[in-house]
């Protein structure tokens, strides 16, 4: 190949590399290997979710960082082709091809997510995935309020206060519940989504409850907690602005489990909190990939997600099915449903291997046939937390078809456009 038919970025790409000495070169191309190698598997993975590791790890990565592979694949896609222009060897150009098949299949994951939001009313900026660092919110830090205790140990809510204005009336109320296998979390998770609800004109409570533990099982205690919050909620959201009267829970995971719990038996009448005051009504719950069936996550066939379900269930419940199968029944959100229940909006990961899809699908069903007002927007390619990167597609997923709920069902700020 004549000096006159390089191309300027091929040129630069040699003399890149040329100025390199050879041992560097070569950590840079095993490198570029190794991540070019890594993102294609993580591409199959998604495509394939019964591979083990894999078809956890590929939805895992694409949520969090989709945009990212994209452009970085196309780009060492461009560089191998180039390469191998000018080396006419076999690796490069088999690099060029594994790094565009990263791209165009996670093309084709995003594309089906951002179909399946559009689908449902939910827009998503794609400008905003690429964007890691933490964005500007109008809403106030949050502030730290003690609602109860237990075992002399304080209990506490974290609040976030809706952006003031003049004339504002009071506002909805948003109460969340982390999630974390009931033995991980705080009630400062997920802070900048609680901040994104607050600057849409929500009054945002975060509760905390006594994780479970191995000595400890926390089947009996993490409910009546959430319903003492709320007790405090209502007798104190006046003073914060708020209006208990347009109240929603939100709740992802083991969080979910506890919203649609809670919210469930109060209506039921079966919610006995752990402290004395008036339980508000509950308008809508939203829950995200929650535990339904604590059976179906104890008996999960997946040899990686299994362990880790086994795991939470028996810490939580202190025990097996088989040892304490009134326990499991209980805690299970199938046992719960009513024709009376609040609106809700489940949203499962069709990727999820810790909770499977098919058992919110069995759920819903459930719900539905006894009377229940139930939606659900299954995510394709999600696995479990796939909303947890700010700014992704799963979080504005999440986020605006919540937002949209909430205002179908009279929990509602204002009818302002919905920002991403």
């Amino acid at each position: 190949m004549t000096a006159q038919s390089i191309s300027p970025v091929e040129r630069k790409g040699q003399t890149l590399l040329g100025k390199m000495p050879v041992w560097i070169k070569r950590i840079f191309l095993f490198i570029g290997y190794t991540l070019i190698v890594v993102l294609t598997l993580a591409v199959a993975g998604c495509f394939l979710p019964a591979l083990p590791v894999l078809g956890s790890l590929g939805p895992i990565l694409i949520s969090a960082f989709g945009s990212w592979i994209i452009i970085l694949s196309l780009a060492a896609s461009t560089f191998y082709f180039l390469r191998w222009r000018r080396l006419r060897a076999a690796v490069p150009v088999f690099m060029s091809m594994l790094a565009a098949i990263a791209a165009i299949g996670t093309v084709i994951v995003e594309a089906q997510q951002i179909a399946a939001a559009r689908a449902h009313g939910v827009n998503i900026d794609l400008a905003r995935t690429l964007w890691l660092g933490s964005v500007s919110h109008a809403s106030a830090l949050p502030v730290s309020v003690q609602y109860a205790s237990d075992r002399g140990r304080p209990l506490k809510l974290a609040i976030y206060q809706p952006p003031a204005g003049p004339g504002k009336s009071r506002a909805p109320v948003l109460v969340y519940v982390h999630g974390g296998g009931w033995g991980g979390g705080t009630q400062h998770d997920k802070q900048p989504d609680m901040r994104w609800y607050a600057d849409h004109g929500y009054l945002v409570i975060s509760v905390q409850y006594t994780l479970s533990s191995q000595g400890r099982p926390t089947w009996d205690v993490a409910e009546p907690q959430v319903g003492c919050a709320l007790n405090w909620v209502t007798a104190n959201a006046s003073r914060l602005g708020g209006d208990t009267g347009h109240l929603a829970l939100l709740g992802e995971s083991a969080g979910g489990n506890l919203v649609l719990n809670v919210a469930y038996r109060i209506t039921a009448g079966s919610l006995r909190p752990s402290c004395p005051g008036q339980l508000p009504r509950i308008r809508a719950v939203v829950a995200p990939y929650p535990v339904l069936d604590a059976v179906r996550m104890y008996n999960n066939p997946d040899p990686v997600a299994g362990p880790f379900g086994r795991q939470m269930t028996v810490r939580y419940t202190g025990g097996t099915p088989a040892r304490y199968p009134n326990r499991y029944a209980e805690v299970s959100s199938g046992t719960h449903i009513g024709d009376r229940t609040p609106p809700t909006l489940i949203l499962p990961g069709l990727a999820d291997h810790l909770l499977p899809a098919p058992i919110a699908f069995d759920f819903v069903a459930r719900a539905r046939a006894a009377g229940g007002d139930i939606e659900m927007i299954a995510y394709p390619f999600g696995e479990h937390s796939f909303d947890q990167m700010s700014g992704s597609i799963g979080n504005q997923f999440v986020r605006q078809a919540t937002l949209k709920f909430l205002r179908r069902n009279g929990v509602s700020a204002d009818p302002e456009p919905i920002a991403h």
